[in-house]
């Protein structure tokens, strides 16, 4: 049970990889989603940065939350989370489980970037947007990072509490 998310993690980056590989004889839709490929030159939600410039920034981003991931599992393993030592982006499980995500989402979209020049998108909604597998790996890391930092946040800060009435 304790390795699921890191399998879940490896199988989601085998299914978006084989997807890749295959969309292009893939086609087929015709409603609000469709399937096929996309050639995706720019950058994340289609912004116009493109280039070697955000090949380095991904390969930054990807060494950042390897670190991450690598001190949260430090952390857990020398029992300093538990001792309250440990930072709390650093510790938690929910956190591991979100940097797994954005580092086989963003290596799997990095491999594209730089060895066909674009990343491989193949799922269309609404004419307008593209996205594959691994996009959604990496946003859904974002958001477990944001809800679970934020709850535990407003859980930890002495100021959110309400001031207590005792009277005696």
């Amino acid at each position: 049970m304790k390795n699921i998310y890191l399998t879940i993690s490896i199988i989601l980056l085998i299914v978006d990889r084989s997807i890749k590989y295959f969309a292009s004889s893939i086609n087929f839709g015709g409603g609000f989603v469709k399937m096929g490929i996309y050639k995706n030159y720019s950058g994340a939600f289609s912004l116009p940065i493109a280039g070697w410039l955000y090949n380095i920034a991904g390969i930054i981003l990807l060494i950042i939350f390897i670190y991450l991931f690598l001190l949260s599992l430090r952390a857990e393993r020398s029992n300093l989370a538990r001792d309250g030592i440990a930072t709390p982006l650093s510790a938690s499980r929910n956190n591991r489980i979100s940097y797994l995500f954005i580092i086989f989402g963003g290596a799997s979209n990095l491999f594209d970037r730089i060895y066909f020049g674009y990343v491989i998108d193949y799922i269309q909604v609404s004419q307008r947007s593209f996205f594959n597998i691994a996009d959604a790996m990496i946003i859904e890391g974002i958001l477990i990072l944001v809800i679970f930092n934020k709850k535990f946040m407003s859980f930890q800060n002495p100021k959110s509490q309400a001031p207590s009435s005792d009277i005696n």
